[in-house]
């Protein structure tokens, strides 16, 4: 029996496979994958040395990690829901834990996971939301998944559409906040490169300072700011806008899309 079975080969299951392996935190030989029809899971088994299987019921793990199309869970389910595991961790979009316990009914204890995008540099958030309390042992072993993708979060289900709108979809806003500043950027007169490269040296390096230092976002902000200055007058111009309340918007309005799916 295999320590770890990933459903699904794709970008994902790459990442967190990829890292496990590179962090020292699980052997090749304990890790085995399916994927469907394609040839990412021969791909993911060449690249990293762990096994690869064709068919989902040849399966046999202590912990499987659903990361296939949520569209897909159906088949899966009819092909090894019945078997007994200690662990599933799911990844999949808007599928909720009581439809997993639905469809797996004899594994031990079922997490559900958001990870976001940047997870495929092993810099992304994930949380996490159990079925119930888990084991030592257990918490230990999503643990070993999700950090392999960057820092992890544990928090009640009922969170998870809002983690979602914020850490889920938030890289969607971070790149259009950059798309914007490239524009932007372009008809002050820069190129394209020079712009993106501003831009992007910009949002990088403000990120990796409001995670270093002490102050509180609106703190570095104001260091920025002099009276009169060149900062203070494009933030005058957020402020006309109601730039915090338009953020606040399009996170409520993703929460509630995040539980409108869970529903369908």
């Amino acid at each position: 029996m295999k320590k770890f079975a990933f459903v699904g080969a794709g970008k994902m299951a790459s990442a967190i496979v990829s890292g496990m392996i590179k962090s020292g935190a699980v052997r090749p030989w304990d890790v085995e994958c399916v994927s469907g029809a394609d040839s990412t899971g021969a791909d993911l088994a060449r690249n990293t040395g762990i096994s690869h299987t064709a068919k989902i019921e040849n399966i046999n793990a202590e912990t499987v990690v659903l990361a296939c199309k949520p569209q897909q869970l159906a088949e899966v389910a009819q092909s090894i829901g019945q078997k007994r595991m200690d662990l599933v961790i799911s990844i999949l979009a808007g599928t909720t834990i009581s439809k997993l316990r639905e469809r797996f009914p004899n594994a031990g204890k079922i997490v559900r996971v958001m990870p976001n995008m940047a997870a495929l540099i092993s810099k992304g958030i994930s949380c996490f939301a159990p079925e119930t309390e888990l084991e030592p042992d257990q918490e230990k072993t999503v643990e070993t998944v999700l950090k392999a993708i960057g820092k992890v979060i544990k928090c009640p289900e009922a969170q998870l559409d809002a983690v979602t709108a914020l850490s889920g979809s938030g890289p969607g806003y971070v790149f259009e906040f950059a798309a914007a500043l490239i524009e932007a950027g372009k008809e002050l007169g820069f190129d394209n490169e020079t712009a993106k490269e501003l831009s992007i040296q910009t949002i990088l390096g403000s990120a990796m300072l409001l995670e270093k230092d002490e102050r509180s976002p609106e703190e570095l902000r104001d260091a920025v700011c002099s009276p009169g200055g060149t900062t203070l007058a494009a933030l005058e111009v957020f402020k006309a806008s109601n730039f915090r309340k338009t953020v606040k918007d399009a996170l409520f309005a993703a929460e509630k899309r995040s539980k409108e799916l869970s529903r369908l």
